[in-house]
């Protein structure tokens, strides 16, 4: 037989395989607190409008529907800044868009404090909703892309505890501005220092290798590799990493075959969950407001700002930081339930105890049954929504995944407008009772539809190119090809 000769294989390697090597180092550490202090300010922005509800009503005189619209007008952009901001994600990159959201966020955030009537400031939360929807899904995409696989979920424990510190931030500045000095626009200006030191940190960010790496980048992968590497103090790996040009998804491509199942239950976690998190936020605070089910016997319910309203008075704020701070405990057990038992059976032990939690809140004992019921509430609906922020990235490949995340992180949003709102109308011209009620509508069904989540995701790779794609009809690609 003739002699047959082979050259030697070049060595080559992923960014799976580059994760593995460098752990989690230094430089995941500063992508991280960066990460975080976005979502510190993302939050306090989001809280904001618990705030200072009550004192713009008062200054303005608004009617209860514009009342509503202050807080979901912000959810409304938030769905479509995450929206356009994941498939621009997909396509640019995602340091990019996280840097021009972060310059409008501080710009927007701004503005705000100095707006002159209802319309600039509602035009100024419509913006500054627009960014924080825009830096959310694609800051949790980021994470996840450039920590390891165990690293995963702990990643996002530490964005949703920035999360919380952001909450009480807000109602600690509050405590002191709002008691004090009686000035909303003080407020709104401290709100928006996070966002600048988010915004200067952010120039010393780079690019997701994974992105690199499916846009077939490869000399910026690699100075992003070996920067990597370097702060981390390993070697770089060695061989050629590995890069493709790989065509971004589509919208369409989130729920077609085989996916659709398992995209349109995503859709729905993510819109309840929403609805349910940020519409608790404003239930609770009316329910302090009105004494429900004698609440307002743990403090005076009577303070007058300068204009001569009834605004919150100084424990009112203490008890929202207290409730802030419940949503701490949640995110760690929900953290180690999707670690321990696996995400899909912790959407199930989530989405069971929300429901039951709002249920028993229908039943009014006294004020510390209430009180030890919406705080079990609250860690029930945190826990549901780590888990789901655990999963969501996890689900879609890189080619897809800011697109997809954009869109599931989009229609949450625009649950969380559809609760702030309804909760603030029903509450408004009915009752706290009937705006518990609601919630329940949305959870109930929820609870047949969690049983039909299959795809568990813990300890699995995650995936970048259509190649790797499992889902992906591969005979059918090579076909189109």
């Amino acid at each position: 037989s003739a002699e047959q000769t082979t050259e030697p294989r070049a060595q080559s390697f992923d960014v799976n395989d580059l994760l593995e090597v460098t752990k989690y180092g230094r430089y995941q550490y500063k992508v991280m607190i960066v990460m975080g202090i976005m979502s510190f300010a993302d939050s306090a922005e989001i809280w904001l409008a618990t705030i200072i509800i009550n004192d713009l009503v008062c200054e303005w005189d608004l009617n209860i529907t514009k009342k509503a619209l202050i807080p979901a007008v912000v959810y409304f952009f938030y769905a479509a800044g995450s929206v356009s901001s994941g498939k621009i994600a997909d396509t640019f990159g995602r340091y990019p868009i996280l840097l021009v959201n972060s310059y409008l966020l501080v710009v927007s955030a701004v503005l705000s404090g100095v707006a002159w009537n209802y319309y600039m400031f509602i035009f100024c939360r419509s913006l500054t909703g627009f960014c924080i929807g825009g830096n959310y899904g694609t800051s949790i995409v980021y994470c996840t892309e450039m920590v390891p696989v165990e690293y995963r979920s702990w990643s996002i424990l530490f964005l949703n505890a920035c999360w919380v510190a952001g909450s009480l931030y807000e109602c600690v500045t509050a405590y002191f501005v709002m008691h004090l000095k009686y000035d909303w626009r003080i407020q709104v200006l401290l709100t928006a220092l996070p966002c600048l030191v988010m915004l200067i940190l952010m120039h010393f960010m780079d690019e997701s290798p994974r992105y690199l790496t499916i846009s077939d980048r490869k000399d910026e992968a690699m100075t992003v590799v070996e920067k990597m590497c370097s702060e981390n103090g390993v070697e770089v790996p060695e061989g050629e990493l590995v890069c493709s040009d790989v065509r971004n998804g589509e919208f369409t491509e989130i729920w077609s075959k085989p996916r659709t199942l398992g995209s349109c239950i995503i859709s729905a976690h993510h819109f309840v969950n929403m609805l349910a998190t940020f519409g608790l936020i404003m239930l609770i605070a009316d329910m302090t407001a009105k004494g429900y089910c004698g609440t307002n016997t743990l403090y005076p319910t009577t303070r007058r700002n300068s204009h001569g309203c009834l605004v919150y008075t100084r424990w009112q704020y203490v008890y929202l930081a207290v409730i802030a701070a419940l949503f701490a405990p949640g995110m760690v057990l929900g953290t180690l339930l999707a670690e321990k038992i696996g995400r899909t059976r912790t959407f199930m032990v989530t989405v069971y105890g929300s429901t039951v939690g709002f249920g028993l809140m229908l039943i009014c004992i006294t004020w510390s049954v209430t009180f030890l019921v919406i705080a079990a509430s609250i860690v029930f609906v945190t826990m549901y929504n780590t888990v789901l922020w655990i999963y969501t990235p996890e689900f879609y490949p890189t080619y897809m995944r800011s697109t997809a995340v954009g869109v599931q992180n989009g229609i949450g949003k625009f649950g969380a407008a559809t609760g702030t709102f309804l909760v603030t109308y029903i509450d408004g011209v009915y009752n706290v009772r009937y705006a518990i009620g609601m919630f329940l509508v949305f959870l109930v069904p929820l609870c047949a539809l969690v049983c039909l989540m299959d795809k568990e995701t813990r300890g699995e790779r995650l995936v970048d190119g259509r190649e790797q794609d499992p889902l992906v009809d591969h005979d059918a690609m090579d076909t189109s090809e």
